[in-house]
């Protein structure tokens, strides 16, 4: 068998990857050596063919098309695989920064900051200034960038031999030397901080002592990504101070243009976690609106998608909390718009499910039923989704019998399924009984259904508990 540090590596590679590999092979000016590209050439040929598997290929077949009539020698062959290893990897890297243009051209700076190439550096200088001046987002990377400009020309006076009398270069690096250690600082600690609240870690963020008292009255407040990551941390350390939250929001409304993506994105889900571990799950339900909000927000901004995608959990959570708050006009478009940016296997699917669950919330129950029909139930997920909200809709339009028979076919999916795991079974087991309880209990049994409540309230393992205990309180 080949290695599999080298398979694996190649297997991640698109075809696109793959054809620039074989001309950065192909370059005497990264690869000297001949073997390499012949190794490349035979394995290139079975990572194009479907109908081969790589990781069938012998060591000895590979070693015959590379050296014919020599003898097999495994240190040699470990060697080469290893070479071509290493090749693969700095085309990566090479890749990753050829994507940083700004990097490459601050490594011009350096290269050309000599008396004789004094006008390449100046107009390298101005185009990098350029670059920086436009930039709208002054994030880590921003500042970091600044810093070694600025550092940069300050240097420069020295390698041109020229007499010093402006230190504003200097001045300007050292602040965003600062402003990058401390954003960056903020952000460890803000992720600290989110962590401590959901795992027990034994990690140490060591701040200087009045690290934050010292930012608040600093000039560097008045950097839009040091004033968020500073009202995270302060909101993270004093979560009933709501005043914090509305702050952060306004910033991030007001300012958002002074973020790249990446931080927007990390600081929403500070915002949203905040919403939902402090707030919601102690029974602050207005905190659903909120949630609602930075989600909106999120999808006007863009910041929803990766490469243009939505993830399904994503697509999930947020059309859940639209549905919990009755915003089924923007569900709906929001389905409307936002289905095809999902992977495209499940498209359909999600369209059709996501629908039936708008329709659950409208009442509308004829449309649930006829949309779950264009439903596949391709998973578990969609099965045990699928077949809870067809229950709760037999339940509400009253028709028993159909309930009957679902709770019957049910009850011998969740036995028989392997794929459940057992604690979900039981979940959905519950659900079962008590749904067929309610359903044949007399009316006016008082009694019956304080007991049927009562055991509600305390089961642990129930799904739709929520709609469970409306349905008590229907009955009441």
């Amino acid at each position: 068998m080949l290695s599999d540090k080298l398979i694996s590596l190649l297997k991640s590679f698109s075809k696109n990857d793959l054809n620039r590999f074989e001309k950065y092979l192909l370059s005497p000016f990264f690869n000297e050596n001949k073997e390499q590209i012949k190794f490349f050439n035979i394995l290139n040929a079975q990572l194009r063919n479907p109908e081969k598997d790589i990781q069938k290929l012998r060591k000895n077949e590979v070693w015959s098309g590379l050296f014919k009539g020599k003898p097999y020698n495994d240190t040699t062959f470990r060697r080469i695989c290893s070479d071509l290893t290493q090749l693969a990897l700095q085309y990566l890297a090479l890749k990753e920064y050829k994507k940083q243009s700004l990097t490459i051209e601050q490594h011009m700076l350096l290269a050309t900051n000599t008396p004789k190439l004094e006008k390449h550096y100046n107009g390298i200088l101005r185009k990098v200034r350029s670059r920086q001046s436009t930039s709208l987002s002054r994030d880590v990377d921003f500042h970091f960038n600044s810093f070694r400009i600025e550092l940069n020309c300050h240097k420069n006076l020295e390698f041109l031999g020229k007499k010093r009398s402006d230190f504003s270069n200097f001045e300007k690096s050292d602040y965003h030397l600062d402003c990058f250690y401390i954003i960056q600082k903020l952000k460890n600690y803000c992720d600290f901080l989110g962590y401590k609240n959901f795992i027990q870690i034994d990690v140490e963020i060591n701040l200087f002592p009045t690290f934050l008292k010292y930012i608040e009255n600093s000039v560097f407040i008045e950097e839009a990504t040091v004033q968020a990551f500073f009202l995270v941390s302060k909101m993270l350390l004093d979560p009933e101070e709501e005043e914090i939250y509305h702050n952060l929001k306004t910033v991030l409304s007001s300012r958002s243009k002074e973020f790249s993506a990446d931080d927007l994105k990390l600081l929403y889900i500070h915002l949203r976690n905040y919403c939902i571990d402090t707030k919601i799950n102690a029974g602050r339900s207005d905190y659903f609106r909120e949630l609602f909000d930075l989600y909106k927000n999120q999808v006007k901004l863009g910041i929803i998608l990766e490469d243009n995608i939505i993830s399904p959990q994503s697509y999930k959570n947020i059309i859940t909390v639209a549905l919990h708050i009755k915003e089924f006009e923007w569900v709906k478009d929001f389905i409307q718009n936002y289905t095809e940016l999902l992977p495209p296997e499940n498209q359909d699917n999600d369209r059709n499910y996501n629908l039936a669950k708008v329709y659950f919330h409208q009442k509308q129950y004829e449309k649930v039923i006829e949309q779950l029909r264009e439903v596949e139930y391709k998973n578990v997920i969609y099965s045990l989704g699928g077949k809870l909200m067809l229950l709760k809709t037999y339940f509400e339009l009253d028709e028993f019998l159909a309930l009957d028979s679902l709770v019957d076919s049910f009850r011998i999916y969740l036995r028989r399924s392997s794929k459940i795991p057992k604690e979900v079974k039981q979940q959905y087991m519950n659900v079962l009984r008590f749904t067929k309880r309610l359903s044949v209990m007399q009316p006016g049994d008082q009694k019956g259904l304080m007991r049927i409540k009562n055991q509600v309230i305390n089961c642990k393992a129930l799904a739709a508990k929520r709609w469970l205990m409306e349905k008590i309180s229907e009955k009441e």
